[in-house]
């Protein structure tokens, strides 16, 4: 990079590291508390759901349905909230990269989305332990420890393993598609709000059409593998 010292370039790449390091260490409390909220809501709205028309209260097979549920929509939600949270850091971002490409700039970008698809990852956990507390709230008069362990006993280790590899995979979609269009918004002389805005748009609808073609053809694939 013309102009610039080598002493200067790791100067900045080890702040952007130091960065990143901080944000993992406190693992932003805003959106952890985003994630709990979500999980919970989902898992209370899908037991209202079903057994709300049917005047019972919830029994133990709809609350693990509610988990699962959770576990299905969580990569979705995730993304949603990674996106809101840090794509005018990649649109930003990507707009450096459409003035002047450099190695030690996609080092930061390398640097950066590693870091945020771990911190999405560790995201999820939260978000379904607010579906199992929300879960087991609507029973109350059960034992708690009892139905603790029946809930996480009916838990679907491939599911959730598969919940895990879709968290990475959208959240790596996000942040990509917020560094391209903040690249595009800066080649079309665009202001960065137009390339947040197109980069919400676009990642929405790529994550949603992602995940109906997930659960359209490979989950059915899934399923008849295990049996």
């Amino acid at each position: 990079m013309p102009g610039v010292s080598g002493a200067a370039i790791l100067a900045a790449i080890g702040s952007q590291r130091r960065a990143m390091v901080n944000r993992l260490n406190r693992l932003d409390f805003g959106n952890v508390g985003l994630a709990l909220l979500s999980g919970a809501a989902v898992s209370m709205g899908f037991i209202q759901l079903l057994a709300g028309p049917l005047e019972q209260v919830a029994n133990l097979s709809v609350q693990v349905l509610s988990i699962r549920t959770t576990a299905l929509v969580a990569p979705v939600l995730i993304s949603l909230l990674l996106l809101l949270r840090d794509g005018p850091l990649m649109v930003k971002l990507g707009a450096r990269f459409a003035r002047r490409r450099s190695s030690w700039l996609r080092q930061v970008w390398r640097q950066q989305a590693g870091g945020l698809i771990l911190g999405a990852l560790a995201h999820l956990p939260y978000m379904l332990a607010a579906a199992l507390v929300a879960a087991m709230l609507t029973r109350p008069e059960l034992d708690s420890l009892d139905e603790l362990r029946f809930l996480v006993g009916n838990l679907d280790p491939l599911l959730l393993g598969f919940s895990l590899m879709k968290t990475a995979l959208f959240a790596g979609l996000t942040l990509w598609i917020a560094l391209d269009q903040g690249a595009r918004a800066r080649r079309r002389g665009l202001p960065p709000t137009a390339g947040l805005s197109r980069a919400i748009s676009v990642s929405l609808a790529v994550v949603l059409l992602l995940d109906l073609a997930w659960a359209l053809l490979i989950t059915p694939l899934i399923s008849v593998g295990v049996e």
